[in-house]
């Protein structure tokens, strides 16, 4: 054999191992390709993916060494029968899918473990210093309320905070719809019913005792310099009004917390003794001493001067009487005359002529009639629509009569007198008696004679369920009389109101506030409790 023979022998010899290891390349590529083949696609049957990732897994080293020599040889089967299977469809990457939920779902568990309640929480902040401090119950006549008892003088700063807070919840009681711990409940039982969801009944007004409060001062932020000769509450919006000597007419915004002042108009020339709201509460009239008045447009903010009741000549506006949405406004004059001015022109209407003469007038609530009484006792009704006296009664049990009120309904008619007696009359029994006569004498269901001194001032609240009878004479003298039973409530005012004495007094329209002006220029505002609105 020549040389060129041997080697290409040689080269063949040698070429078979390659060719050899060349196939078993393309062999182990083409199973390979048939297991990615499987990861992706999946198989026909369900356990072709689950020995394709156990035998992955034994490729990542997951078996132990002493098992690996005794299973190779079922590999290799498995990869042949892998060889002759379909492709078929499968969920993609299940197993790995399954085992990251379970590692999260262990993870948030961990975590939930780990992290404490709510109610392990500590709070946000404590003062510390609260428990180390004393407080004086007796230094300021505001924390005298704080007591439990007569001569405790000082307590501890956390004793302290725990009786403000009672104090607070006693006055702002929790309404009953936040009290309720189930308001799943709740809010079922308003969906079982088509009824209103406000109720319109209305609870009627205990007569043994009055549930009242005691808050800041209405005037508080803006204390008058002089007596405060007038408070009345706005017809619709949360604002009173107070007026005095000091010639300053003064704004609040009620809210038993702050009552924050909205606004003050000083008068140079007017120490102002009357001042109310007219027309809907758009305007207020102040008047005094004087024989001019000033009027006030709210909206506009402007102020003008009105030099007295046109044509009739008066030194003195201080007796004025206003309807609140009526269209007149009447001046008390001289041998009984009742001069009437609109409202909206403020130009001289009529002149009302009494007998006597004249103490007080009172408007109706819807200003169509006017009631007056005078020194002889007599009363007269006044149709303001005609001008006329329409009805007119005697009562001999009045002593010099010095004021009277009429309530919203004109079911009852109050009046006072020198003597400190207060007569209170049913409206409707007059209302029979008159249809017979324009004159009569009628007789009080109740007498009231609480106070010792003249009667200044009588006010009845909407409801005609209270009514406030008070003197300036002396200190404290302020009374609550229930209605219909004409009685007084016997627990307030009580030894600890100190009302000062008393210059008049209103109620807002709902009678959720009572408002006391006093000679110390304080305008005192209590809490009625049991009517839920201002």
């Amino acid at each position: 054999m020549d040389a060129s023979g041997q080697t290409k022998r040689q080269l063949r010899v040698a070429g078979e191992p390659s060719a050899k290891r060349t196939k078993d390349s393309v062999q182990t590529k083409t199973r390979t390709e048939t297991d990615l083949e499987l990861l992706v696609f999946g198989a026909d049957e369900e356990d072709a993916s689950g020995r394709l990732f156990s035998k992955l897994g034994r490729e990542q080293g997951s078996e132990s060494p002493a098992s690996s020599d005794n299973e190779n040889d079922e590999d290799d089967e498995d990869d042949d029968s892998d060889d002759n299977e379909d492709s078929g469809e499968a969920p993609l990457f299940f197993v790995d899918t399954e085992r990251d939920q379970q590692q999260v779902e262990s993870e948030s568990e961990a975590e939930s473990e780990d992290a404490p309640s709510e109610a392990d929480e500590p709070a946000a902040w404590e003062d510390d210093d609260m428990q180390d401090a004393t407080v004086a119950l007796k230094s300021k006549a505001r924390l005298r309320k704080l007591r439990t008892e007569e001569d405790e003088d000082s307590v501890s700063g956390d004793v302290y905070e725990e009786r403000l807070r009672r104090q607070f919840e006693k006055i702002n009681p929790v309404p009953k719809w936040a009290a309720s711990d189930d308001s799943d409940r709740v809010g079922s039982d308003l969906l079982q019913t088509s009824a209103p969801l406000v109720s319109r009944t209305h609870v009627q007004l205990p007569s043994s005792s009055i549930d009242i409060a005691r808050v800041r001062n209405a005037n508080q932020a803006a204390v008058s310099q002089s007596a405060v000769q007038s408070v009345q509450f706005h017809p619709s919006a949360s604002v009173l009004l107070t007026a005095g000597l000091d010639k300053t007419l003064r704004l609040f915004e009620v809210d038993g917390k702050e009552n924050q002042k909205i606004q003050s108009i000083y008068f140079k020339d007017l120490p102002i003794t009357s001042a109310q709201f007219i027309r809907g509460g758009h305007e207020i009239v102040a008047s005094g001493r004087r024989g001019w008045y000033y009027a006030v447009d709210v909206e506009h903010a402007t102020v003008t001067r009105i030099n007295g009741v046109p044509g009739r000549p008066l030194k003195s506006l201080e007796f004025m009487r206003t309807s609140t949405d009526g269209d007149r406004m009447a001046f008390m004059g001289n041998a009984g005359q009742i001069h009437l001015v609109s409202t909206r022109t403020k130009q001289f209407v009529h002149t009302l002529p009494m007998n006597g003469v004249v103490r007080d007038v009172e408007f109706t609530n819807d200003g169509n009639y006017l009631w007056s009484t005078g020194l002889d006792n007599h009363v007269y009704q006044w149709d303001l629509r005609q001008n006329q006296c329409v009805s007119r009664w005697h009562d001999p049990t009045v002593f010099r009569p010095t004021c009277l009120a009429i309530s919203q309904d004109a079911t009852y008619y109050a009046s006072g007198d020198h003597a400190g007696v207060v007569n209170i009359y049913d409206a409707r029994a007059m209302r029979e008696e008159a249809q017979d006569s324009t004159f009569f004498n009628v007789r009080p269901f109740k007498a009231v004679s609480n106070l010792t001194t003249a009667v200044h001032g009588l006010r009845f609240n909407h409801s005609a369920e209270i009514l406030a009878v008070y003197s300036r004479k002396k200190k404290d003298q302020l009374k609550l009389v229930h209605l219909p039973s004409a009685t007084v409530f016997s627990n307030w005012p009580g030894s600890n109101s100190h009302l000062g004495h008393v210059q008049c007094v209103d109620f807002s329209p709902k009678s959720g506030f009572m408002a006391v002006g006093n000679d110390a220029g304080k305008a005192l505002l209590y809490r009625l409790q049991h009517y839920p609105t201002y």
